[in-house]
């Protein structure tokens, strides 16, 4: 008999599970594995076991799958990308407990999955906006993570999203490749604020957007799980040097006053994407006035959703840390409500 089900959003850079029980009323358990799959391929069945070990995953226990995976460089197509994180869970669970979400809101088995790849790959955030779409019914979902933002328009308990693969979603809108941790700084802002003018950004990677948000203690230093551009460690003292190297500078020639004045015009310049795409979104739906925010990027959400005039509601106080992990903890509550129809 079920006991728990687990919830897994399989991505290529983080492996995160949310584990709830059955009968949803215990507080959901979450784990998130930061784990490059393009660098160690056949470590992802052995990651999967670790993240189900950790949370105490049983025989009976079932498992609802999301993945943006796919993407990964490790693979020449996402049908390859798909069809290998299908094979990696068929090799630590038994196939008849694994349950592949699609993005049109369907659970199928992974052989089915194997044939839809398309449905199946970067599934993650349709998982989430359905989930919120059941609760709070008109609102805009902004779910800002370590590499990109998801945001869902939701109306009258429907999700309204123009696109389905990645590629619509970016045409749309409703996908902006910026997130709090990975995005290279030069990929936001091409110049900064410097001593009595504006400087261009050196494009070598010096530093990520992790850097300015530790620098400006929105983010804690144990958040910034993905490796730092010169392998240092993640403390706000190093992510100064390496945003002093984003001008081609060092700590030395910069002070803390411009160290801070070039992190807080990256930060708002993230912001200001997240805000435009907000505005295409309201132009399509202009009664919607509320944002629910998810992801480890939250702040970044709430402060773009309050520039545009929005009402924020923060996941968090729903369903505490696994907002977080929000695809993984949506896709664990949608199939136990599936099974529990099905029982």
């Amino acid at each position: 008999m079920t006991s728990a089900v687990l919830g897994w959003d399989i991505g290529g850079v983080n492996t995160k599970v949310a584990r709830i029980d059955y009968d949803q009323t215990a507080a959901p358990q979450v784990v998130s594995i930061a784990y490059e799959l393009q660098r160690d391929p056949s470590a992802l069945p052995s990651v999967v076991r670790s993240a189900a070990d950790q949370l105490g995953a049983g025989a009976h226990d079932q498992h609802g799958i999301t993945m943006t995976a796919e993407l990964s460089q490790a693979f020449r197509t996402k049908r390859e990308g798909v069809s290998f994180v299908l094979d990696a869970m068929v090799s630590v669970f038994p196939s008849d407990r694994l349950h592949v979400y699609t993005v049109p809101g369907e659970f199928v088995s992974p052989a089915v999955a194997r044939t839809r790849s398309r449905d199946v790959a970067a599934s993650n955030w349709s998982a989430t906006a359905r989930w919120v779409a059941g609760r709070i019914p008109t609102c805009i979902l902004i779910d800002v993570g370590s590499t990109t933002t998801d945001l869902i328009p939701i109306l009258d308990g429907q999700v309204q999203a123009e696109g389905n693969t990645d590629p619509d979603r970016l045409l749309s809108g409703e996908l902006v490749y910026t997130g709090a941790l990975r995005t290279p700084v030069e990929a936001v802002a091409a110049k900064v604020p410097l001593r009595n003018g504006t400087a261009g950004i050196a494009a070598e990677g010096f530093a990520l957007m992790g850097d300015v948000h530790v620098w400006l203690d929105s983010l804690s230093p144990t958040s910034y799980t993905w490796p730092t551009p010169d392998g240092r460690p993640a403390t706000r003292e190093y992510a100064g040097e390496r945003l002093a190297r984003a001008v081609c500078a060092d700590r030395e020639m910069l002070d803390e006053q411009a160290i801070t004045g070039m992190a807080t015009a990256f930060a708002r310049a993230q912001r200001d994407l997240i805000v435009d795409a907000l505005r295409r979104l309201r132009k399509r739906h202009p009664l919607i006035g509320t944002a629910v925010l998810a992801g480890l990027g939250e702040f970044i959400g709430s402060e773009a959703a309050e520039c545009s005039g929005l009402e924020v509601v923060s996941l968090a106080d729903r369903i505490g840390a696994a907002a977080v992990t929000a695809p993984a903890f949506a896709v664990a509550s949608l199939l136990c409500e599936n099974l529990m129809l099905k029982s």
